[in-house]
């Protein structure tokens, strides 16, 4: 059953509805995007079941990716006057591109950012080498201290909050004072344990199925994000990429995962731009 999400809302305008990752993480994680905001666009951040002022499924493994799929086309229907542009980060972008595929009457344009086109072991090989190769880097050590020291036990909500922060190094470029005060804002939101564990346990070993929804979309597509992503870089972007209809795809030089907290003028820049139907630069 699907559930009545909360938002935060920016700006008049079309609409553009911006879903969040992690899953779990507080919406405003993202709220960089808010500078996408105008007089002529409304900027949404969603806040998906068990985040923000969302409410909780009674049911603590009700977190499959089509019931985050269900929630977010209740809304556009409820919410909007006709179809949206889309925005997904991470795991957001797994959900927007499954109601894309599923709902195309909803959806005028699709951001997939930092998007994995896949998980299993493949993808994690690939992120820990990534770590590895940062492993001198000391906030990126004290980030591999913290996983360690964490194992495979999952703690309270306010302190996943704060281990993901603890965790931010290895998700961006080279830390900056910009980017720690951002993390010192993460360390203060909550994050919901049980989608977290369910996305782990779930969805994450056998995640397969995110080009296939992709190709069925026949919205125009921009695939945004860094190059030193270890979780939905570069090889994520190209598979995703091929397999849609009509896509544009954009590489952030110096950002990781959390590109928009790396280079938010980047971020901003380049999805105004698809928004407004300029091409990137070849």
């Amino acid at each position: 059953m699907s559930l009545r999400l909360a938002d935060t809302r920016h700006g008049s305008g079309r609409t553009l509805v911006c879903h969040p990752g992690g899953p779990g993480m507080h919406p405003h994680y993202i709220e960089q995007l808010a500078a996408l905001a105008g007089d002529r666009r409304r900027v949404v951040l969603l806040h998906p079941r068990g985040t923000g002022a969302s409410p909780r499924p009674t049911d603590p493994l009700d977190y499959a990716v089509q019931a985050y799929a269900d929630d977010l086309a209740d809304w556009i229907r409820r919410e909007a006057d006709g179809p949206v542009d889309l925005l997904g980060h991470s795991h957001g972008g797994v959900v927007v591109a499954r109601v894309a595929a599923r709902h195309p009457q909803l959806v005028s344009s699709m951001v997939l950012l930092a998007t994995p086109a896949y998980g299993g072991e493949r993808a994690v090989k690939e992120a820990e080498a990534l770590q590895r190769a940062r492993a001198d880097e000391p906030d990126c050590a004290q980030a591999l201290r913290a996983l360690e020291e964490q194992g495979d036990d999952y703690p309270s909500e306010v302190e996943l909050g704060r281990l993901i922060a603890r965790v931010v190094p290895l998700w961006v470029a080279p830390m900056t004072d910009r980017i720690r005060r951002w993390q010192a804002q993460v360390a203060e939101q909550p994050a919901n344990v049980d989608a977290l564990r369910y996305f782990n346990e779930q969805v994450f070993p056998v995640l397969d199925g995110v080009p296939a929804d992709v190709a069925a979309a026949v919205c125009p597509i921009l695939v945004l994000g860094g190059e030193g992503d270890g979780w939905a870089g570069p090889d994520h972007m190209a598979l995703l990429t091929r397999a849609a209809r009509d896509a544009v795809s954009v590489t952030l030089q110096n950002s990781g995962h959390m590109c928009h907290a790396d280079s938010p003028e980047g971020v901003v820049a380049a999805i105004a731009k698809f928004l407004d139907g300029v091409p990137p630069p070849r």
